[in-house]
């Protein structure tokens, strides 16, 4: 009986009005997204990082004073009669730094007695314990004419770089036109605190006096801030140079497959 029913099956396939139906196979239905595709995302997170760190290194200690006692009290004046000098100690530097560059000097001003004129800020060195001669600064600063009370920046001509080394001393000196003089000059605000403000550099100090040409040293202590861009050991520089062309080389390799796999 199954035999010949299966027989009769087998008839039912093979006859003329018979066509055995496919089925045709199954669709495949793909998501439309207007998201796109991701290429080279490490090669983004590496110049990122490279540029961050070049501007974190360009920009260290540039926006915060290096040595500051700018937020201490006014409690004294220092005259201008004659020249006029604070000196300053540069730190240890950390490791990676050779040293620093001047970025500019912060002084706080009590303003101008009578019409004095041509106001200098320069950096000296120090000599025993004493400024250098005006006459051979480490360089002459630029900056406004400084004649109502406030804070005035003064900082090095383009073009001139000033190396501060690190465990040195120097002198910010003040002077102008007609030196001595007591019917007209300038005044610098001076305190009895010392003590540098809490966000100075580690090492780094202001002395406990001033200088004065007319007089020596002064037992006052002009306010001030120095501002100062560390310059890093060549090894640093070579080092941001080799994640420079790494990355460089990445980004050509991959820009080079797209255009294969586009061709």
């Amino acid at each position: 009986m199954l035999c010949a029913e299966m027989m009769k099956f087998g008839a039912e396939l093979t006859s003329p009005g018979h066509s055995r139906r496919v089925p045709p196979p199954p669709r495949v239905y793909r998501l439309k997204t207007d998201r796109p595709r991701r290429t080279g995302q490490g090669l983004k997170l590496t110049l990122a990082a490279l540029l961050t760190a070049l501007a974190l290194l360009a920009d260290a200690a540039a926006q915060n004073f290096a040595i500051s006692n700018l937020t201490r009290p006014k409690q004294q004046t220092l005259s201008i009669t004659s020249p006029v000098a604070a000196r300053f100690t540069v730190g240890p530097a950390p490791e990676g730094i050779t040293g620093w560059t001047l970025d500019k000097i912060t002084a706080r001003i009590d303003g101008a007695a009578g019409n004095p004129r041509g106001f200098q800020a320069m950096i000296l060195n120090d000599v025993s314990d004493r400024p250098a001669s005006l006459d051979s600064p480490l360089a002459t600063l630029t900056g406004p004419d400084p004649r109502t009370p406030g804070r005035y920046d003064f900082m090095p001509p383009g073009g001139t770089t000033v190396f501060l080394q690190p465990e040195t001393k120097y002198w910010v000196a003040y002077t102008s036109d007609g030196l001595p003089t007591s019917s007209a000059f300038y005044t610098m605000d001076a305190t009895r605190a010392w003590s540098e403000d809490d966000n100075s550099l580690d090492g780094w100090s202001i002395d406990n006096n001033s200088w004065r040409q007319r007089d020596d040293i002064v037992n006052r202590i002009m306010i001030f801030g120095v501002s100062v861009t560390p310059v890093p050991e060549p090894s640093e520089y070579a080092l941001f140079f080799a994640l420079g062309l790494g990355a460089f080389a990445l980004w050509h390799r991959r820009r080079q497959q797209r255009q294969r796999a586009a061709a």
